[in-house]
């Protein structure tokens, strides 16, 4: 996973997150978190062995002028695509990224 955080210099935080996905196809919202995200995956080759990569992008805004982005990867061996566990893992972790928590105020103490 990684994290980009940008301070919002111009205009508001919601119409930079709202640029951050104007050019991409399947957008979805996560009803829970109000998280946007978009998901793509692609072929590769490591090593001389085929894989195959899923990435998802979810981002949202931290007041007063934040917007957060993180980035998931999975890699699976292209021969395992087809795989029922490989299918339940990919089901999960849809469900799990669109849970992000990129507010601090809502972390819990320790």
């Amino acid at each position: 996973m990684s994290l980009n955080t940008s301070t919002v210099v111009e205009g508001t935080p919601t119409e930079k997150l709202k640029k951050l996905f104007e050019n991409r196809e399947s957008v979805w919202r996560d009803e829970q978190t109000g998280n946007l995200l978009h998901s793509y995956e692609r072929d590769s080759e490591q090593d001389g062995v085929k894989i195959h990569l899923y990435y998802w992008i979810v981002a949202n805004v931290v007041e007063p002028n934040l917007v957060r982005e993180a980035v998931f990867s999975y890699t699976v061996l292209s021969e395992h695509l087809n795989d029922e566990e490989t299918a339940t893992t990919l089901r999960l972790l849809k469900q799990l990224v669109g849970q992000a928590c990129f507010n601090p105020t809502s972390q819990t103490p320790d």
